[in-house]
């Protein structure tokens, strides 16, 4: 299915402001690459990620830090930091952000850049030498590190899971990433930049990725071109962003183009693997449907993520969970014992079959972290596959709703 564009946004004459200021070491004067960052509320991580911007090794660049209505001091911060700052009158979402921050660059590579992400020294330089070495590349972007700042681990299964998602998959690439990825300024203007259906964070970056796709500009995954995720996670903003975010606008997507891409999230492997966790699921269901006692396993399996998880950080559990913990594993022993049979070899199977699909990303995890997020790197594998589920269901019911809208407004104005 051909996509269509959109124009760039039209820069407004009210309720904006621009601040110029010259960071210190950085050359200007006409810089090759424009960093754009845009940010609304967020000045802790927005310092830490300019602050370690403005240490980089190659100086041919510019910063501009586009402000989305924020109501706190992260424009302040950005200006004392010597960052271009441009302050948006009235909310309008990272892709909107990001469209005007593209208006005002004056580099040949716009380089966009979540205000939670910090780049190493190196990587405008690798930015650079990626397009130099190819001069017929349109974009180019890169992937989380294995290094993510905060220390529950949530936010390091996610970060993780980011990042071998990208490392294994191919490097001429179908989508974008904008919270490390550059694109040639004349391509994004041709392109109409991100789309402003995308009112708040999405798959802008994905649509966009997938335009300049079907358009024939190419599009690279370098592995190399790492930075470091400062977001904390929990398991709820985790569902959240996958099923709302992501999932859903994703699944919607791939049906408005009539196919799915084999690479990154939507890989056959992924696929199969939904499948197998879902049998899993109605294997379990059909053992509460006999055995009520079971019905408050899920339950407790999300009370055990928490735990961890809080306890991944402070390294203690507060008297009452350790003893409620005792309590539900005595319940759990007893019950299991008490119903044990053939059956629960079938969703077992299910889940080894499901491990050994994606042999690789477990053995990713076993090489590079500690035993509490191997425990739980199955249970929450297993919930990640069955929100995948759950948000192409979703999905495919939003887009037929919306087309039997379209149809029927398109009947009415007949009539």
């Amino acid at each position: 299915m051909e996509m269509t564009t959109t124009e760039p946004l039209p820069l407004e004459q009210v309720s904006e402001e621009q601040q110029t200021h010259d960071a210190p070491g950085v050359d200007v004067s006409r810089p090759l690459i424009s960093v754009i960052v845009p940010v609304r509320n967020n000045p802790r991580e927005l310092r830490l990620c300019l602050e370690r911007l403005f240490a980089s090794t190659y100086s041919n660049y510019e910063v501009i830090v586009v402000d989305d209505a924020s109501t706190d001091e992260t424009p302040q911060v950005a200006a004392d930091l010597g960052a271009t700052v441009l302050r948006l009158g009235s909310r309008r979402g990272p892709a909107g952000a990001r469209n005007r921050g593209a208006e005002i660059a004056r580099g040949e590579y716009l380089f966009f850049l979540d205000s939670d992400v910090c780049v190493y020294p190196e990587t405008l330089q690798e930015l650079h030498d990626t397009f130099a070495r190819d001069p017929e590349l349109d974009a180019v972007f890169g992937s989380y590190d294995t290094q993510p700042t905060a220390e529950n681990v949530l936010s390091e299964y996610k970060n993780l899971f980011h990042h071998f998602v990208h490392q294994d998959s191919r490097e001429q690439a179908t989508t974008f990433w904008s919270g490390c990825g550059a694109i040639r300024r004349s391509v994004f203007l041709k392109m109409g930049g991100f789309s402003a259906r995308y009112k708040r964070p999405s798959i802008e970056d994905i649509e966009l990725g997938r335009r300049l796709h079907a358009a024939g500009h190419r599009i690279m995954l370098n592995k190399r071109m790492q930075v470091t995720h400062l977001k904390r996670w929990t398991l709820w903003s985790i569902i959240k962003t996958d099923v709302l975010d992501r999932g859903i606008p994703w699944t919607e997507l791939m049906l408005e183009e009539g196919r799915m891409p084999d690479d990154l999230n939507t890989k056959v492997s992924q696929r199969i693997s939904v499948v197998l966790a879902y049998g899993v699921l109605l294997i379990l269901g059909f053992g509460v449907w006999h055995y009520r006692q079971l019905v408050w396993a899920p339950l407790l399996l999300l009370v055990l993520i928490s735990v961890m998880d809080y306890w991944s950080v402070h390294r203690r559990y507060p008297t009452v969970v350790r003893l409620l913990a005792a309590i539900a594993g005595l319940c759990t022993l007893a019950v299991v014992g008490s119903i044990v049979k053939i059956w629960p070899l079938l969703p077992l199977a299910l889940v080894v079959g499901i491990i050994a699909i994606n042999f690789r990303f477990y053995a990713f995890f076993l090489r590079k972290r500690h035993r509490l997020l191997l425990v739980l790197l199955v249970p929450l594998h297993l919930i990640y596959f069955l929100y995948c589920g759950l948000a192409l269901a979703a999905g495919i019911v939003l887009h037929l709703w919306r087309h039997c809208k379209q149809e029927g407004a398109s009947v009415s104005n007949v009539l």
